[in-house]
């Protein structure tokens, strides 16, 4: 589910940038890719000593992965009991030595594994999973030091990420903007105060700051990520239930219609569908 850009990146990363000082963590691992970029640039990193990379994921075999798997028209997985774990440990064997696998519900999880200098994000899916990261993991973060990479940025569905950085704005700086990908990584310098995640309901967040966040989180990615955190603005509202507000941030939208994925698309048929126009 990530593009060479991302690899390239988070294997660069852990090569060139990776000073040992604190974990690396991988929430969302799937089946690895992920996981194995950042066990690919380790190797070549002469300072990283025996870090190894804790990978996350419930590994559950659920609808819409299987969904997905089959439009992508992908060999048969690696499946027992509806647990795609086997199909992970398959593909990562060769960094088997690298990797702490931690199958678990991100909703109900603890860290006690000491600093955190890399936290790559792909499982804050929706806002009970988004404060349980959050209180889980970002309390760990090193100031000045640690990176977040959020994966979902750039994702029409998960909105709740852009009220959390916009409530950490004063804690993150963009580090990088993936090209090709929903990827957004953040540099973080500043402690942060954990009542600044509290919350991340859409349903309960004032209109005010739901459009100062998107105006914030569109100034932070490069023109061809427009058009998604757009689709992202308008399912915020749709979240809320708001249609016609949905409606009209899209008929707003002045950064073109091509969107990753077709994003923007999925999200307009989506308010046809709600507001009996399809």
């Amino acid at each position: 589910m990530i593009t060479e850009q991302e690899r390239d990146w988070f294997r660069s990363y852990a090569t060139d940038v990776y000073s040992g000082v604190g974990a690396i963590v991988d929430l969302g691992c799937f089946v690895g890719s992920t996981t194995i970029s950042l066990a690919q640039g380790l190797r070549a990193n002469r300072i990283a000593g025996a870090t190894k990379i804790h990978a996350y994921d419930h590994f559950v075999w659920d609808d819409f992965i299987k969904a997905w798997w089959k439009a992508k028209n992908l060999p048969p997985p690696d499946v027992v009991d509806d647990s795609f774990l086997p199909e992970f440990l398959h593909r990562t064997l060769p960094w088997k030595d690298q990797i702490i696998v931690h199958q678990q519900d991100l909703t109900h999880v603890q860290w006690q594994n000491g600093p955190i200098e890399f936290l790559l994000v792909d499982a804050m899916k929706s806002p009970e999973l988004a404060d349980s990261i959050t209180h889980a993991f970002f309390p760990y973060l090193i100031p000045g030091k640690s990176y977040l990479a959020q994966q979902d940025f750039a994702h029409f569905y998960t909105s709740w990420i852009h009220l959390l950085q916009f409530r950490l704005r004063d804690s993150f700086v963009v580090a990088a903007d993936i090209p090709k990908s929903g990827t957004v990584v953040f540099r973080y310098h500043t402690r942060l105060s954990s009542a600044a995640f509290s919350d991340l309901s859409l349903s309960s967040a004032p209109v005010e700051e739901i459009e100062a966040a998107f105006e914030y989180s569109l100034r932070l990615v490069s023109d061809d990520k427009k058009p998604n955190i757009v689709a992202a603005k308008a399912m915020a509202y749709i979240h809320r239930r708001d249609f016609d507000r949905a409606r009209e941030v899209v008929e707003a939208n002045r950064w073109g219609t091509t969107s990753l994925a077709q994003e923007l698309e999925t999200v307009k048929r989506l308010i046809r569908q709600q507001t009996g126009n399809e």
